[in-house]
């Protein structure tokens, strides 16, 4: 007969060699086995009878007879086969494309058309306003006057009348038109002693004015005394333009250079020295000086041409000589070659 008797871990392991039919390992995960065997009721009853120490033995020979038959019970895992992978045959294809020739043409490529420049933005500067243009004017007139050099000392009266004047309007203290009224009826009840002693003190007075002014000027250099007069032109000039009527006087030096004489200007005063000119106007003697000169011949020339050479050789190495630079002519002629 065959029966499933639920039985202890222990009891198994008991029970294994007295069963004809191999036991077979219980798993793991139930504490409480199942056992299938086939035994009589007599076998059953001995087993029960069994002493402790044969229940242990046979438990180590269940022991190794178990994990034994575990191990012979296991079937090898089958053997993956490989298939030998079948080598695929490639049958290399000739190409088709026609080989092109090394030494072919190379087509020339299209240049990329060369992009046109913006136009430059015209910039268009503003027109000065009329504050900016009076405040160019101050400045501009502001370097005339520094450079014109208006600095120079104060003249003291030289004259008899004009130390009356002076005197009359220091004490006066009043308009200048009254104080002149009264110095010129002073002046001409004049004495004979206080002319004599007023005349006295003017003499004084110019020969102190002019040793001033020689020192003044010579506490400048030639070339400052003649920037200074073309200044003083230019601020006559100008005074005139705008109704004024205001002259700076040039400045006397004598270090200046004189310029540099013409042919025509020789001739002239060759023609005014002979005395053909007596008794006539000075506007009439050019007119007939001048039409003398253009019927005279060439040869006639010659000699005021050769003065007007020799006094611009000499004007030409004073100027440099002088002033330490060369003449105005000179520095454009360079700047034009």
């Amino acid at each position: 007969m065959t029966t499933a008797i639920p039985y202890s871990r222990s009891l198994a392991q008991q029970l294994w060699y007295r069963s004809t039919r191999p036991f077979t390992r219980p798993g793991h995960s139930n504490s409480l086995l199942r056992v299938s065997c086939t035994c009589s009721g007599q076998n059953y009853s001995q087993i029960s009878h069994n002493s402790y120490s044969t229940h242990l033995s046979g438990s180590k020979q269940g022991r190794t007879y178990a994990t034994a038959a575990a191990k012979t019970t296991r079937k090898p895992k089958a053997a993956s086969v490989r298939t030998a992978a079948t080598k695929k045959t490639t049958t290399t294809k000739r190409s088709t494309k026609k080989p092109t020739a090394k030494n072919a043409v190379r087509k020339p490529k299209k240049k990329a058309a060369a992009k046109k420049p913006k136009p430059k933005k015209i910039r268009v500067k503003k027109a000065p306003t009329k504050t900016a243009l009076a405040q160019k004017a101050r400045l501009a007139r502001a370097d005339l006057r520094q450079a014109a050099l208006l600095d120079q000392p104060k003249q003291l009266p030289a004259t008899a009348f004009t130390l009356l004047l002076v005197n009359e309007a220091k004490s006066a203290k009043g308009a200048v038109s009254a104080a002149a009224k009264t110095s010129s009826a002073k002046y001409k009840a004049l004495s004979a002693e206080d002319r004599e002693r007023l005349n006295h003190e003017a003499n004084q007075n110019a020969e102190k004015n002019a040793l001033a002014y020689k020192e003044w000027v010579q506490s400048h250099t030639p070339l400052q005394i003649k920037k200074a007069n073309n200044a003083r032109r230019q601020l006559t000039a100008k005074a005139k333009a705008a109704g004024q009527k205001i002259s700076y006087r040039a400045i006397h030096d004598d270090r200046i250079v004189k310029q540099s004489r013409t042919a025509y200007s020789f001739f002239c005063q060759d023609r005014f020295a002979s005395g053909d000119f007596a008794g006539i106007s000075i506007a009439e003697s050019g007119t007939l000086v001048g039409k003398e000169w253009h019927e005279l011949s060439e040869s006639a020339k010659k000699p005021y041409i050769a003065q007007a050479d020799a006094d611009k050789t000499r004007y030409l190495e004073e100027h440099k000589s002088v002033y330490g630079v060369d003449p105005p002519s000179v520095v454009r002629r360079r700047k034009t070659t």
